[in-house]
């Protein structure tokens, strides 16, 4: 028998689980991953999804295991042609698994990401599918929680399917410790402040996806988390209209209604909203024959969270970056330093594409250099550690805190002085003691 015991991040897939053939990973991520499966009974590929077994303390495994096991067999009660079919749930060596419909398709992030924006009548029928497929997994009593696009699947006949739903609840049990779940850009206020949730929420993220088919950009742009947090927090977002022309008439209310910040405020479940969204498209031309003229939201271009390191520096602050590499590696530092400082926002991400130009001694002598320079002149943090190092950690935080983990890594970051310091400081987030020690033990 496998030793399933030893699934972790990194590892080896194991040859088999239960009856299924393995045949490779599908995708993972911090909280799990899930695997290429067949199944030999009924000659059927299948996806295989499970939750990295390090996330799973022994003294709570039997409990924990036992609400997996309820939450996934009503998740598989949920059958509807916009779900993504769940067929088995299983558990193995003490790890728990959920055997799910294996499909060709791309997500509606892929979709949204490349080729043309999404027209009329094409986000008519994605969205119709979505809110269906959302009714369905209400009516059974269960809240998705983490509704994105990267969750939407868009089969190659037009067939939209939710994944994951229920997922996020299971996650979230107490082997994690994360009080908050769901994905930064479309959760709701309640979800942010950690508390409880209804179908209002998921109404919230159906809002916010549909902003975003409708204008292809997000309804709350932020250059980092805590003002990502008060702008959805206030309500802070403008209408479709504003970056998109030709849309129906009424559309911008709807929109907005789901998106309120007060539950209150929203539509009462999806039922209301599909109502509104009938009521608008019902009124509108001929689909076929619109089209949607969209304007970027300005320092928020398509796919981008936030404007570039070369808009948020002052052009004193450029150029006197500028000079200390053409001072070092000639002429030819105009031009590095205008790649990186146009390619990311984040300030140690510029830093690091700098400085992986040049030798290492003289990379880690300009560091600080760069560093005392960027200090105070833009927002987040500019101190003695790389992105690539508060990224790992932030990682490795969010099962134990949830999303907000990289606000609190960014915001320690700048009181630590030494890298002790910092992780004793994250690891003072994380509230039952067990799971602390295993953090820190963990890190060293």
């Amino acid at each position: 028998m496998n030793d399933l015991t030893q699934i972790v991040p990194g590892g080896a897939p194991p040859r088999v689980i239960g009856k299924y053939r393995i045949d490779g990973i599908l995708g993972q991520g911090a909280m799990g991953l899930v695997y290429l499966g067949y199944d030999p009974d009924i000659d059927r590929p299948v996806a295989i999804k499970t939750v990295h077994a390090h996330l799973i303390s022994d003294a709570e495994r039997d409990s924990w295991l036992d609400r997996f096991a309820r939450e996934a067999k009503a998740a598989g009660r949920c059958i509807h042609a916009n779900l993504v079919t769940i067929f088995d749930y299983l558990q193995e060596g003490g790890q728990p698994f959920i055997v799910m419909e294996r499909i060709e398709s791309r997500t509606l992030e892929d979709r949204l990401k490349t080729g043309p924006g999404l027209q009329l009548a094409e986000i008519r029928s994605i969205f119709l599918q979505l809110l269906a497929g959302l009714e369905a997994i209400h009516a059974a009593g269960i809240i998705h929680r983490d509704l994105k696009p990267a969750n939407v699947m868009l089969t190659d006949d037009g067939v939209v399917k939710l994944t994951d739903f229920g997922v996020a609840r299971i996650q979230s049990m107490d082997a994690t410790g994360a009080a908050m779940i769901g994905t930064p850009s479309y959760m709701s206020p309640e979800q942010f402040l950690g508390r409880p949730t209804d179908r209002r929420s998921d109404v919230f993220a159906a809002g916010a996806m549909l902003y975003e088919m409708l204008t292809g950009a997000k309804p709350f742009r932020a250059t980092g988390m805590e003002e990502m947090i008060a702008r959805i927090s206030d309500g802070i977002s403008e209408p479709p209209s504003t970056y998109a022309s030709g849309l129906p008439e009424g559309l911008d209310d709807a929109v907005l209604k789901a998106l309120a910040s007060d539950p209150e405020e929203r539509f009462e479940d999806v039922s209301a909203f599909r109502d509104a969204f009938f009521a608008v498209f019902g009124t509108a031309p001929d689909l076929n024959a619109s089209h949607i003229e969209r304007v970027a939201p300005p320092g928020a271009p398509r796919g981008s969270e936030s404007e570039t390191m070369i808009r948020r520096m002052s052009p004193q602050t450029f150029a006197r970056i500028e000079a200390q590499l053409v001072a070092r590696v000639g002429p030819i530092g105009r031009i590095l330093m205008k790649r990186a400082a146009s390619t990311t926002s984040d300030a140690h991400k510029m830093l690091d594409l700098l400085l992986s130009e040049l030798e290492e001694a003289e990379g880690e002598t300009l560091r600080a250099s760069i560093l005392k320079e960027l200090s105070g002149a833009v927002g987040g943090s500019t101190n003695i550690f790389t992105a690539s190092v508060l990224s790992d950690l932030a990682e490795r935080l969010t099962p134990h805190v949830g999303p907000i983990a990289p606000v609190l890594v960014r915001r320690e970051a700048q009181k630590a002085e030494s890298l002790e310091e910092l992780y004793s400081r994250i690891a003072a987030h994380i509230v039952d003691a067990r799971e602390r020690k295993g953090f820190l033990a963990g890190l060293t």
